[in-house]
């Protein structure tokens, strides 16, 4: 700039500088404080999102449900959010005035090929391919997936009597994590291998996509995927190669299962063969049946991988918990399991659901406000982002007496009756839940059953009673969750 000294280009840097500030921190901040909103003052340009730190997210609603009640604000970088934590308000948001709230918040543009999944699906398109894919997930269609989920449930407990041949604790984050890849690429993606070189180079791409980035590229992932795209690869990121490498595979697999099909060639039932085959005159294209494959993927492979370790070592510091279990699955099983059984194990059922109320997978969702609407006196302008505080809303103790305690009995039919249907979201609640619901449930149940009706998990020195953990993409364990191993004679 000729003609300007150092001073005049230093005020006017600082100038500019002071109106960012006020662009995207104070006027934000002060919009929500109009709204009559207690709002934490963020401290940086990432809003507060990071507030206690970026693996810190769920302490952070528990902080803010101390300080601020169940419904108040903040900002996520710059746009002003609105987190509600009141069932009340939530049963309106998320059932009662769905048509207000049926999207989510988008921030930028998605990565493909998640931009046509499911999760980022906005208004005709995403009703369009929820009605298409919904009944894929129904318990009839889920009968033709059981044998791959069976048998990723034998290898999961061959790996468990290794360890105790061997007599050696297991980590159990990893040994959940393959079972949970070998049922998503078996029955997700539909891959029969053709050699041990590609399961290899298939299973390496697709844990290549929960490598951890650096947090200068998750946040280049969020604001810009497009320069992401360009710079990841780069600096030796895996992710770009894994997304290309496995809708490459993908992309074959349907092309393969397609010519079958025109040719009366019976194909190997799984999701990705029921989403090829499903709908009427309006099918799903190769993209966006690649784009819901991934995105079950990502939401399947981290919350069943998570949420098993979770269950798995509650059971293991809960001796007479994981003995009522063993009991009833006894009871229940003398031949082989089937997906009708398992219907049947009320008790686990409370486990699994209490297991879940205690670490949420998923730790927070949102949704947008379409137009302004006043719910018990409450006012939400349109275009704001709905934050729900699923974890916090799971440890209110005003919801939850006790609620850092174990209680499987808080899920009798009894004490569910009690309580609001919207104060416990393990998978959401409304026509925008988790379509993977019932998917999930079978892993679940089918994986412990085996487990547990074959071995006893126990705690040895280098299991932690109290688990920490810490905020990713989901809830995860914070470091190594090791347990011991006893076979059942």
């Amino acid at each position: 700039m000729p003609g300007l000294t150092f001073l005049q280009i230093l005020s006017l840097a600082v100038v500019f500088l002071a109106y960012l500030v006020y662009k995207f921190i104070i006027s934000p901040y002060l919009y929500l404080r109009k709204l009559g909103l207690g709002v934490p003052f963020p401290l940086d340009f990432l809003g507060n999102t990071t507030d206690l730190g970026p693996t810190k997210r769920h302490y952070n609603q528990l902080k803010r449900l101390e300080k601020y009640g169940r419904i108040h604000g903040t900002l996520f970088f710059h746009f002003p959010a609105i987190w509600v934590g009141e069932p009340e308000v939530l049963q309106t948001i998320l059932i009662k005035e769905f048509s207000n709230f049926t999207n989510r918040f988008a921030f930028t543009n998605t990565l493909k090929p998640f931009d046509k999944s499911l999760f980022d699906l906005q208004g005709a398109d995403w009703k369009r391919v929820r009605t298409i894919v919904l009944p894929t997930f129904s318990t009839a269609k889920l009968k033709l997936t059981f044998a791959i989920i069976n048998d990723a449930g034998d290898h999961l407990c061959e790996r468990m009597m290794t360890a105790e041949q061997e007599g050696r604790p297991i980590e159990l984050r990893d040994c959940c994590g393959k079972f949970a890849m070998e049922v998503i690429l078996g029955a997700i993606f539909g891959i029969e291998y053709e050699s041990e070189e590609q399961e290899r180079k298939v299973t390496e791409a697709a844990a290549g996509i929960f490598a951890t980035e650096s947090g200068f590229l998750q946040f280049l992932a969020i604001i810009s995927p497009t320069l992401f795209r360009i710079l990841e690869p780069m600096v030796g990121g895996k992710l770009i190669y894994s997304i290309d490498y496995l809708m490459a595979v993908t992309k074959k697999v349907i092309e393969h299962r397609r010519k079958n099909l025109r040719a009366g060639v019976s194909c190997r039932g799984d999701i990705l063969q029921l989403m090829i085959e499903a709908g009427d005159h309006d099918k799903l294209d190769n993209d966006e049946i690649i784009a819901q494959a991934f995105v079950f993927l990502v939401a399947g492979y981290e919350t069943t991988a998570n949420t098993l370790t979770f269950l798995s070592h509650i059971l293991a510091v809960n001796s007479d918990v994981q003995q009522k279990v063993y009991e009833e699955i006894s009871s229940k099983y003398h031949e082989d399991i089937g997906i009708e059984s398992l219907q049947d194990l009320p008790y686990l059922d409370m486990v699994i659901a209490e297991t879940m109320r205690l670490y949420p997978a998923a730790y927070a969702v949102d949704r947008l406000a379409r137009d302004e609407i006043t719910i018990k006196g409450f006012r939400i302008p349109k275009g704001m982002m709905i934050g729900i505080p699923i974890y916090s809303l799971h440890h209110d103790p005003m919801l939850w007496p006790d609620p850092e305690k174990f209680i499987p009995e808080r899920f009798t039919p009894e004490e569910k009756a009690k309580r609001h249907p919207c104060s416990y979201l393990a998978f959401g609640n409304g026509p925008r839940n988790c379509i993977g619901m019932r998917f999930a449930l079978l892993e679940l149940k089918l994986a412990i059953v085996k487990i547990i009706s074959r071995l006893e998990l126990i705690m040895v020195k280098q299991t932690e009673r109290r688990m920490e953990t810490k905020t990713s993409t989901a809830l995860l364990p914070a470091k190594p969750v090791y347990v011991g191993i006893r076979r059942r004679h």
